[in-house]
């Protein structure tokens, strides 16, 4: 390379970096003058990907110690002695934690055999949710059904969905259909934005909505912020977590800080679901992270 061509890349290069820096000293500057209670408040830790060092009924202590006020979590339903929504909710009101949704388990509905199933999954999962004092939860149950097509399974996915959504209007409850990516969670109907995205319009109800797994739709879909605004009326919950890895944003290959402010730029003024696994389980770390980042 020539000296004048080596120095003008060299140039690029410098003012490449110069430029991460900026976006971090912005980041840094946004979070100045609050806690660190205040810069997450718009985030909710996950607790089955989170402090993974000990027992479930103890990772409640440990967000309220990291300084996180909003949680959410899987199934409601533990083989640990316990277990039962009330006892969640004992353990996040004596922490000063707020419940924003879990994750129940579902039938795999696309079957119009498991409509009744599905029918008292959902009751149960409203009464979980009351006692959780939370609004949303989160809806699955689209593993892919040996002997029956795809088209037949999108067709009952979509009843099932139709059935309940009167169900979730009178409770004043929110279901959050997620799709998975077909890279790392196999055999599932539902990947990335489609069929998602037109299955939830096609159900036409405000209590009806999509959780939107960054992570999931990295691996599926790409085009992260475009596909986000395509969808974002249909948005109840956004989750996150870094390609490849799962781990927590700045150890992979998504620009999260640009990511985020896309998406609150399009409307979604929701929490920030923290589904990820903090790298080489350094919770404190990963904190430090999302802080330097200014993804609180």
């Amino acid at each position: 390379m020539s000296g004048p061509n080596r120095r003008h890349a060299l140039g690029a290069v410098a003012g490449l970096a110069g430029l991460a820096a900026s976006s971090r000293t912005q980041a840094q500057a946004q979070t100045k003058g609050r806690n660190k209670t205040e810069s997450l408040s718009g985030c909710a830790v996950n607790l089955d990907t989170w402090f993974k060092q000990v027992p479930f009924e103890q990772r409640f202590a440990l967000a309220k110690q990291h300084g996180f006020q909003f949680i959410e979590y899987w199934t409601v339903d533990r083989n640990n002695g316990g277990g039962k929504a009330s006892a969640w909710r004992k353990l996040a009101d004596d922490n000063g934690l707020t419940v924003t949704q879990f994750a129940p388990a579902w039938p795999n509905f696309a079957d119009p055999a498991k409509l009744s199933e599905l029918v008292k999954t959902t009751e149960t999962a409203i009464a979980d949710a009351r006692t959780l004092g939370c609004t949303q939860f989160t809806v699955t149950g689209h593993s892919l059904i040996d002997g029956m097509s795809r088209e037949a399974q999108l067709a009952g996915y979509l009843a099932g969905l139709m059935r309940i959504a009167p169900m979730l209007e009178a409770a004043g409850m929110t279901a959050l259909v997620e799709p998975f990516n077909r890279v790392n969670h196999l055999n599932h109907l539902l990947n990335g934005s489609q069929p998602g995205l037109p299955m939830v319009r096609a159900v036409n109800s405000p209590k009806v909505k999509l959780l939107w797994d960054f992570y999931h739709m990295q691996l599926e879909d790409g085009d992260l912020i475009e596909k986000f605004n395509a969808g974002a009326d249909q948005v109840a919950h956004v989750q996150i977590g870094d390609v490849p890895g799962r781990h927590q944003p700045g150890t992979g290959e998504v620009n999260h800080a640009n990511l985020l402010r896309a998406v609150r730029a399009a409307g979604y003024r929701g929490k920030i679901g923290l589904e990820f696994m903090p790298l080489d389980q350094n919770d404190a770390k990963a904190v430090d992270d999302m802080l330097a980042l200014g993804v609180g």
